[in-house]
């Protein structure tokens, strides 16, 4: 790996990663099909997506933890089945053609832009509130593990939405949202490390710095900006990448 190329994905992942930090959830899902159009093999790529998040989910949840924005029990619901579907996903990931995984990226992206867009209504949110919240937190939370694992997206995304009908302050929603997808990114993250070969330490090294810097200034910027800025240029990116990787497939 040559010094410009390590620039290019040092800054790539540190901008990308700051932008989805302050929506509380990892850029896994903007940088991977990047790391892949560079190149980088698209197991390779997903698994590093994944240590991408773990690393920026880290900084930014232990900013958060001390404004006390995480709601843990909420979390912990959703965490458990996302966790423990991670490695299943990450193993048929292994096993699964590059071409039918970039069709189910596709769709992820599609769908993870549709929620953005659509947005919640705040007096829809007590339609999911107590018993029925939790319930649904388990069966999404072990859908987002899967999928998580399978792509290397930790899975934020998918929960992000389900959260937001159930709590009303979304910065807490976010907060919430980055503490779940830190431990079902680390989880899926875990099994590529047992799974793969031919890895490169040297380009992990650089996406965790680049995650570091990344988790550490979205958790700043969520608390100096309005969210509804970052969250348009969040938009523009995964419709940029959505697009690009359709034009690659067809």
């Amino acid at each position: 790996m040559n010094f410009f190329f390590s620039i290019i994905i040092f800054l790539l992942t540190w901008i990308i990663s700051a932008l989805f930090a302050v929506a509380g959830v990892g850029a896994a899902n903007t940088l991977i099909p990047i790391y892949y159009s560079l190149g980088i093999p698209f197991s390779i790529a997903a698994a590093a997506g994944l240590l991408l998040n773990v690393f920026s989910l880290s900084s930014a949840t232990t900013n958060n933890a001390k404004r006390q924005r995480v709601l843990w029990k909420l979390g912990t619901i959703f965490l458990i089945p996302a966790v423990a579907m991670a490695p299943l996903g990450a193993y048929i990931g292994i096993h699964t053609p590059r071409k039918i995984l970039l069709w189910i990226f596709v769709a992820f992206l599609a769908y993870t832009l549709y929620n953005l867009i659509r947005g919640k209504a705040k007096e829809e949110s007590n339609k999911f509130a107590g018993v029925k919240g939790y319930s649904l937190g388990v069966i999404v939370g072990a859908i987002a593990g899967f999928l998580g694992g399978l792509l290397g997206v930790g899975g934020g995304m998918i929960i992000l939405p389900v959260l937001a009908l159930i709590e009303t302050d979304y910065k807490k929603v976010s907060a919430t949202a980055g503490y779940i997808a830190l431990f079902s990114s680390a989880s899926g993250f875990t099994s590529y490390l047992f799974l793969l070969r031919g890895i490169s330490y040297v380009l992990w090294i650089i996406i965790s710095i680049g995650g570091i810097l990344g988790g550490f200034t979205g958790s700043y910027l969520m608390n100096k900006m309005k969210t509804v800025y970052v969250k348009d240029t969040i938009i523009i990116i995964i419709a940029f990448v959505m697009l690009k990787v359709l034009v690659s497939l067809i």
